[in-house]
């Protein structure tokens, strides 16, 4: 029954799309600004949202059925709709994609979490410190955030568990949330610390170096780390010590061993593009072009096989990004971005009329949407179609916009807004954190990564983003 349920939900949201597309594609008369062939994109736009919405299709199956629904009325040609697919943006997510399985298999990312786990006393405030520090030292160098977070959340169970914090406490959700804020949301401070900074920048229609983004995004990632660092250092510390012994963490680094080989080829690779990424305004190769040679790096040291990329190389998201994105480009040829700029441009003009007002302005539209939107990849495309064209004359750039929009897009109020959060609490082991205590933490991050944005501004404002 339940499948014959969410059947027809499907079937209804897609007839629901297409009779959107084709009432908004030739119904309404030629202007100056649109002729047919804009509103036929429109159209197309329209169903591809409701797909995307409803859940009726997966997000890539959305995408790749718009693609071919733009070459069906003749709006675009093959060439046209897979342009992206050729850029620089949807190779620096797969070179990074990929580069993510051959990091996982090397395991110095557990080496490098246990040593700094290693170096702090048993007590709540010193292993909240340990668990925010070995989030950030794996930070800037694994792009997965999901390695990152599925790592270390089976830890904060065991040291919650030996230093005697009490099962769904406020320490019990300390301990776990200065590691799990580190390793899920402030790798988007780094080009190589998370793979969704190559869609942010896909989203942009831009080019960054690694400097570039670091330079326009410190200050938020300063900003977060110190609000994290008193959210569970202080309001959820306990009102007398606990502590425990944790020489288990020393058993397990010492259960490694000596370093293996793999995991020096790892950290040889990693540095190595590390390095081309800082550097590369002196060599001029482009940042997707040093994760691929990264990738075959890897595959060269047995570290990635042929089923590891095709299992584990999110080919399904990378359709997803190069799709919307080549959807997005019509936006502006086909004459729709100047069409929605004269209908929206006069009832958004206070929001863009100064970048404090609008960074506040899109968090909590973005807050609002999330509730009915399920996917942060959605969400983002649907604000994006909206505003990317009333943008450009503003003097704000798609910079702020983007990384604003996606950054307010990583709460997880509620279980369905973010699976994946649902997820790591679930390897906690279920003793110590569940989705309800892990909203408090999500309400809390909501109100930081506001302060967090709006105190990066001025430093957006010296770099001439807005």
């Amino acid at each position: 029954m339940a499948i014959e349920k969410k059947t027809v939900k499907t079937i209804v949201a897609i007839v629901l799309g297409i009779v959107l597309m084709l009432v908004i594609g030739f119904v309404p008369p030629v202007t100056e600004l649109m002729s047919r062939q804009a509103w036929q994109y429109l159209g197309c736009f329209t169903f591809m949202l409701v797909a995307l919405i409803s859940g009726a299709m997966a997000d890539w199956a959305a995408v790749l059925a718009t693609m071919g629904l733009l070459c069906a009325f003749g709006i675009g040609n093959v060439a046209s709709v897979t342009a992206q697919f050729s850029g620089s943006t949807l190779w620096l997510c797969i070179g990074v994609f990929v580069m993510s399985v051959g990091i996982n298999n090397s395991g110095f990312m557990k080496r490098i979490a246990l040593w700094v786990l290693c170096k702090f006393p048993g007590t709540y405030r010193a292993q909240v410190t340990a668990m925010l520090l070995a989030g950030l030292a794996t930070t800037p160098m694994i792009p997965s955030a999901f390695a990152k977070t599925a790592l270390m959340a089976p830890m904060t169970a065991q040291v919650s568990e030996v230093i005697g914090v009490k099962p769904f406490s406020k320490q019990a959700l300390g301990i776990w949330f200065a590691n799990f804020a580190c390793t899920y949301t402030l790798g988007n401070a780094f080009m190589s610390g998370s793979a969704f900074v190559a869609l942010m920048i896909g989203f942009m229609g831009t080019t960054f170096t690694w400097g570039g983004w670091l330079a326009a995004t410190w200050l938020w990632y300063v900003i977060l780390i110190v609000l994290i660092y008193l959210f569970c250092a202080v309001y959820c510390a306990p009102k007398g010590e606990v502590s425990g012994d944790v020489s288990f963490l020393k058993e397990q680094y010492k259960a490694l061993g000596p370093m293996s080989t793999k995991e020096k080829q790892g950290v040889a690779i990693v540095c190595c593009a590390l390095i081309a990424w800082i550097t590369q305004d002196l060599h001029g190769v482009d940042a997707g072009m040093v994760a691929l040679i990264a990738d075959a790096a890897f595959v060269c040291c047995g570290l990635i096989s042929s089923p590891d990329a095709n299992a584990k190389g999110q080919w399904t998201l990378v359709l997803f990004i190069g799709g919307v994105l080549s959807i997005a480009n019509f936006m502006t040829s086909t004459g729709c971005g100047d069409w929605i700029a004269s209908w929206l441009g006069p009832i958004c003009a206070p929001m863009l009329s100064n970048p404090y007002i609008f960074v506040v302005s899109v968090c909590l539209l973005t807050f609002v949407l999330r509730y009915v939107i399920v996917s942060q990849t959605c969400c983002l495309t649907v604000l994006t179609g909206v505003f990317s064209p009333l943008i450009p004359g503003s003097g704000i750039s798609m910079f702020v916009f983007v990384f604003t929009c996606y950054m307010a897009t990583m709460f997880w109020n509620e279980a369905y807004m973010n699976p994946s959060v649902a997820g790591f609490v679930r390897m906690t082991g279920g003793k110590f954190v569940d989705m309800k205590l892990a909203r408090k933490a999500s309400i809390f991050y909501m109100g930081a990564v506001l302060i967090a944005l709006l105190g990066s501004v001025p430093v957006w404002q010296g770099l001439g983003l807005c």
